[in-house]
């Protein structure tokens, strides 16, 4: 039994066609090759194993350092890889070695080597002929997180979402004053359409009428999306107030009622006593 499980006449049947690929495919399109970059040797194994190529692009400081990685993986496992900042390939198994030393052939590693130029560096410049001039505005929300303690202050969240390109500017103003302090923006999330999502936190405490706003600055609008938040009073304490409101008007009525009811008792006990004897009651 061969290392990895896989019986030694199958790992040598799978190596063997892989070399025979790769030598085909260096010159024209294998039909040992499935779509995608994935390999197969034979029927035996390709119900269980699966052999991926992959090949990576690493920009650093937009197109001023290029990486280019190519990889192979059989079953879970990395068996071999070439770098290029390395200039060769390189075994982490004794699956991959003899794939290694094949890509460091002489022939081979002069295609490697254009990889940077044919694969990644025209890869980025197509993409970016499709993204120069795309711009997709911002959907912009406030939402409410509440403590649970009342002593601590509360978090407001401007949420800006669906938008392109990535570089945004978000603030936050208080009754028309800029808040700095409390405010925290969190790390900028890639969605899966070529757009991004960012949330920008603030920690206040709102009194009764305060006015938040945030403020939202991208490249696809013509002025700032501005979005406002009124705090309002807490519901409990509303509730007491307008409980203590309801006491206190309903006992002025009733002051108020007595009062004219000891009023118009006094004016009747006057006229009664004013009157002639035989007209008092």
């Amino acid at each position: 039994m061969a290392p990895g499980g896989i019986p030694g006449v199958a790992r040598n049947c799978w190596a063997g066609a892989l070399i025979v690929a790769i030598a085909l495919r260096t010159h024209r399109a294998a039909a040992d090759v499935g779509g995608g970059g994935f390999l197969t040797c034979s029927s035996l194994l390709s119900e269980h194993f699966l052999l991926q190529e992959k090949s990576e692009c690493h920009y650093t400081n937009g197109m001023q350092r290029v990486r280019y990685l190519k990889r192979l993986i059989w079953g879970q496992q990395e068996i071999c890889y070439y770098d290029s900042d390395l200039g060769f390939s390189v075994a982490r198994t004794e699956l991959g070695r003899p794939i290694a030393e094949y890509w460091n052939r002489l022939e081979w590693l002069s295609y490697l080597w254009a990889s940077v130029e044919k694969f990644c560096s025209y890869n980025h410049r197509r993409f970016k002929n499709i993204t120069v001039g795309r711009r997709v505005k911002p959907r912009v929300k406030i939402s409410t997180l509440k403590a649970e303690s009342s002593h601590r202050p509360s978090l407001l969240v401007c949420s800006a979402t669906g938008f392109y390109p990535s570089e945004i500017a978000t603030k936050w103003f208080k009754n028309g004053q800029e808040e700095t302090a409390g405010v925290v923006s969190r790390e900028l999330l890639h969605n899966g359409d070529w757009t991004f999502q960012i949330q920008v936190t603030l920690e206040t405490k709102p009194r009764w009428g305060d006015v938040y706003t945030c403020q939202v600055e991208h490249i696809s609008l013509q002025t700032p999306i501005t979005m406002q938040w009124v705090a309002q009073p807490d519901s409990g304490k509303s509730k007491m107030f307008i409980g203590i409101g309801g006491f206190v008007l309903g006992l002025s009525f009733m002051v108020l009622g007595l009062l004219v009811y000891q009023k118009n008792k006094k004016g009747e006990l006057q006229v009664n006593e004013g009157a002639p004897p035989g007209l008092r009651w």
